[in-house]
């Protein structure tokens, strides 16, 4: 599912970049600071990443250290290294590095050996308990091309086309990681639209039945825009607990983070 899902996302993620306009190339986004040239400055070096581990290590290197010197979180780091690394390329160039890698990145990823998708992740890069190399490549790796492609329609202000596969899979995976790190008292949560569904987050008894649309409240959980309602049954607590969750989404950095709290 997660070569298949991320095949679909980085297609429809590519057919939004064709065509784009030179105003909407420096169109800004929900990540401060980036536009959308960076954050697709981010997704070619994230894909990039998938395909060549000398280009991740140089990265992760990179981001390893700069916190020695300015205490940031390692992904801010790791991102503003995709971002540096991209800076000398005109749009087209982009453009044509970003099909690049992402041609290659989901069968490359799928392909990494057990040894290597074994590998503890970095415990600064915000990942669930127990993380490994195998959930940047499986996991987090999709729901950051899904989330990106996200920001980038709301910052060209068109549709975001197509729904894909991966979405209703992106959407359990962040919820199951928001289960994983819930502590506070148990809640129901009822998700509408695309990637919808209804889920128990943390033990015993409920205290509420929360419903929301599936892409607002990943937007909440990834510390972006808080366009959400979350209409309650039961008690106002869990939606107040919910309402200050926060979850790794995608790697790249909105009002600071970009999934990071």
């Amino acid at each position: 599912m997660a070569r298949t899902g991320l095949i679909a996302e980085y297609a429809a993620l590519v057919a939004a970049v064709d065509g784009l306009t030179a105003e909407e190339w420096k169109a800004p986004t929900d990540c401060t600071g980036w536009a959308v040239l960076d954050m697709l400055a981010h997704l070619a070096g994230a894909a990039e990443c998938a395909v060549r581990p000398v280009a991740m290590a140089r990265h992760w290197r990179y981001a390893g250290w700069r916190p020695a010197r300015r205490p940031v979180d390692f992904v801010d780091h790791m991102c503003a290294s995709q971002i540096r690394s991209r800076k000398d390329l005109s749009t087209a160039e982009l453009e044509a590095d970003l099909r690049r890698w992402a041609s290659q990145a989901p069968a490359k990823g799928a392909g990494r050996p057990r040894l290597v998708r074994g590998i503890p992740g970095p415990a600064v890069a915000g990942l669930p308990r127990g993380a490994r190399v195998s959930n940047f490549v499986d996991v987090i790796s999709i729901r950051d091309v899904w989330m990106h492609r996200i920001d980038i329609a709301r910052a060209i202000g068109r549709p975001r086309r197509p729904i894909t596969v991966a979405e209703p899979e992106a959407v359990r995976q962040v919820v199951r990681d928001l289960d994983i790190e819930w502590t506070s008292l148990a809640i129901d949560l009822v998700l509408t639209g695309p990637g919808g569904g209804v889920w128990p987050v943390g033990d015993g008894e409920p205290i509420a039945e929360i419903t929301e649309d599936a892409g607002a409240l990943m937007r909440l959980l990834s510390g972006r825009s808080d366009e959400c309602e979350l209409r309650f049954e039961g008690s106002a607590t869990g939606s107040q607990l919910l309402r200050a969750a926060r979850v790794l989404c995608c790697t790249g950095m909105p009002t600071a983070r970009c999934g990071l709290r």
